[in-house]
């Protein structure tokens, strides 16, 4: 049975992406509405433009999506400070929540919005999509497998380069880059080795926007090693740059680049069938003696970045159960993304 949604907002950097999505699967959803709060109408109006004019959505208030009948799910898309308040407003509506990523940026307001969602019985999913990228989920595999022996290190880097403005925006944030696009890897980082002995945030700015924290480093130490956390939004060819290493006593495995555009159509607005334009590239180093070893290197098939994600919200809103991320898991991931931002 489809699943009927509403999406709130239309601020975050993903909510278009995760829209599309959904449109692109009129046979696991069925959007009924697209809210958008009074604040971001002016603030993103190229995007609302695109709601209407290409996605062939008409937008409502929030008050009026939420009284909606039939609705079983809403997606959170504003800005990023505001994501836990809408999501905390549809809960109450008794809505399961997929909100993105990271949440607020206020420890109290978003362990508040996970006691909620438990005490209530309702799914709570992230927008983290790098848990769904095929080629991490095989990562994810391999350890649990325990083909990679003891892990005892995790780098992990998300560069890019964006505008001046951009990089002044982060000043919003406590750590800036690390709260904005470290989340990703943190959670990676957390998923594989769990909570760490101690952090050691890194977060400056390289100095063109000084009041943002635009580079951001972190170090992770564990009771048999150390993982690195590092993201640069001011890194010419950091997408391209982006990289997961896995390091453990039985083999290590590279991903770089975790993604890359294989073409320039990011959006279908639900009227083309060519949707999967992302691949990874893989590097596997099994167990060897000396300096030699046995490297493979592959291209993953091609993906689209968001659906395994929208295509798990559904699920777990049809009933199936999630052993990893977890009411517990997600209320300890954020408070170890604090501490990388130096809130904590």
């Amino acid at each position: 049975m489809r699943k009927k949604v509403i999406q709130i907002g239309i601020g975050h950097d993903h909510a278009l992406d995760v829209l599309d999505s959904m449109l692109a699967m009129p046979e696991v959803f069925e959007v009924v509405a697209m809210a958008v709060p009074e604040a971001e109408k002016e603030a993103f109006s190229d995007k609302l433009r695109i709601c209407t004019e290409k996605m062939k959505l008409t937008p409502i208030t929030v008050e009026e999506a939420l009284s909606l009948p039939g609705i079983c799910g809403t997606v959170i898309e504003t800005e990023e400070l505001q994501l836990c308040h809408y999501a905390m407003l549809a809960a109450q509506k008794g809505f399961h929540i997929h909100m993105d990523k990271p949440g607020c940026a206020d420890s109290k307001e978003f362990e508040g919005l996970v006691d909620f969602l438990e005490e209530k019985h309702l799914v709570f999913s992230m927008g983290y999509m790098y848990r769904y990228n095929p080629e991490i989920q095989k990562v994810f595999a391999l350890a649990e497998q325990g083909k990679l022996g003891d892990i005892y290190s995790v780098e992990a880097q998300m560069n890019c380069e964006h505008s001046l403005e951009k990089r002044k925006w982060l000043s919003r944030f406590p750590g800036g880059m690390m709260f904005f696009l470290g989340c990703h890897l943190v959670d990676l980082i957390y998923r594989l080795q769990g909570m760490p002995e101690r952090v050691i945030p890194l977060n400056t700015s390289v100095g063109a926007a000084p009041e943002a924290e635009d580079f951001g480093m972190a170090v992770l130490e564990y009771p048999n090693g150390a993982s690195m956390v590092k993201v640069c939004d001011a890194e010419p060819g950091g997408f391209m740059r982006r990289q997961l290493v896995v390091c453990g006593t039985k083999g290590t495995v590279e991903i770089r680049p975790i993604e890359r555009w294989l073409s320039d159509n990011i959006f279908t607005y639900n009227g083309c069938t060519d949707r999967n334009n992302m691949a990874s590239g893989v590097r596997r180093i099994s167990e060897c003696g000396n300096w030699g070893a046995d490297c493979e290197f592959e291209e993953s098939l091609p993906f689209n970045r968001y659906d395994g994600m929208m295509e798990q919200f559904a699920k777990r809103m049809d009933g199936m159960p999630e052993p990893v991320y977890t009411y517990d898991y997600e209320r300890k991931l954020f408070q170890l993304l604090m501490q990388a931002c130096k809130k904590e």
